[in-house]
């Protein structure tokens, strides 16, 4: 059983990175069986004091006194700190797996009796995915209607498009409560509707019934990391408003977009939003590997440019509109694609 481990947290003051990182080791003593094991924090404030405790950098995590992620010939510095991370990026927090590995090792744990790396991202994604899908339906339950009754600006300029495309059935993946649904059904389109949370779908079920569209909205509970319940070929257009950054890998993000080719129709359209990697919450908060970053509870996936080029392989990349929402403000990417009108190898 591990008892006994002493784990503290150095940073500089007033440090963006070091609520992010309690939060990490919190998470992660919690998996490994430490509960009860408390975290002290502790501020270095000058020089002579990064020297003495031997910090290169805010934050650094101390286990057992000793620093696991200590680099050779790295002097006391009073600096923000860089990890370098599973997939070979620089990251202000190590990733999650990297930091579970460090405690287990520092109890002693033979390697042999520790996961693979490649079982350890699996087992983290399916602990991370359960506590979003959670997350997701305690702040509905908390929170009703919160984004409010108003569409996004992104619908707006989607019913646009998908007006001039002649598009009929739409697909709607992430719709929440629905405040965008709602609006594309009163547009005069015919909305299937899919979320994670049951608790955001009933809100947007009680919308329609409020706005009297209902014959028009279709709600289905499902996780984008599932094939969609739907046929091949069957609609003519799907809206995705910040669904696929939430947090899936690149690899799920991939299969998710293979699956929206394959239930649209030729020359069907996409239009889907990320927040990217010039959002001012890329690269802080808790770390998940795959730029994936969590704030307040909520993980994302910033997208590059690269991933979204690489994710309209086969595809028409009609635009790329980058605009900003909410308060920080959010940065986004407003992606635009069409499927060819004739399917490759027909």
């Amino acid at each position: 059983m591990l008892v006994g481990m002493r784990v503290e947290i150095l940073a500089l003051p007033g440090c963006c990175n070091a609520e992010g990182a309690v939060k990490l080791l919190r998470r992660v003593l919690d998996e490994v069986g430490l509960p009860d094991t408390a975290i002290t924090t502790r501020v270095i404030a000058d020089q002579a004091a990064a020297e003495l405790a031997g910090f290169t950098g805010s934050p650094t995590f101390l286990i057992n006194g000793a620093d696991p992620f200590t680099e050779p010939g790295a002097a006391p510095a009073l600096a923000c700190r860089l990890y370098p991370t599973a997939l070979g990026a620089l990251a202000r927090l190590p990733d999650h797996d990297q930091l579970r590995q460090a405690v287990l090792s520092a109890r002693g744990y033979e390697p042999a009796a520790v996961e693979s790396p490649r079982q350890l991202r699996g087992s983290a994604r399916r602990v991370l995915a359960d506590a979003q899908r959670q997350h997701w339906q305690e702040t509905y339950r908390a929170h009703p209607q919160m984004y409010g009754e108003q569409p996004s600006a992104p619908a707006i300029h989607a019913a646009g498009v998908f007006h001039r495309a002649s598009a009929r059935d739409i697909l709607e993946l992430g719709a929440g409560h629905g405040r965008d649904a709602v609006y594309l059904a009163g547009e005069g389109f015919i909305v299937q509707a899919t979320d994670v949370s049951a608790a955001g779908l009933e809100q947007l079920h009680a919308a329609t019934h409020q706005r009297g569209v209902t014959h028009r909205v279709r709600t289905i509970i499902h996780d984008i990391r599932n094939p969609l319940p739907l046929p091949d070929a069957s609609v003519d257009a799907v809206y995705a408003h910040m669904l696929l950054c939430m947090a899936l890998s690149s690899t799920e993000i991939r299969a998710a977009v293979g699956e929206i080719g394959r239930v649209l129709r030729p020359g069907g359209v996409l239009i889907y939003t990320v927040r990217h990697t010039g959002d001012a919450h890329y690269c802080t908060g808790i770390a998940h590997g795959d730029d994936i970053f969590e704030h307040g509870g909520f993980a994302v996936h910033f997208f590059t440019r690269q991933l979204v080029d690489d994710l309209a392989t086969g595809w028409t990349l009609n635009d790329v509109h980058p605009f900003e929402e909410g308060e920080l403000p959010r940065r986004l990417w407003r992606i635009t694609q069409t499927l060819p009108r004739q399917r490759l190898g027909t």
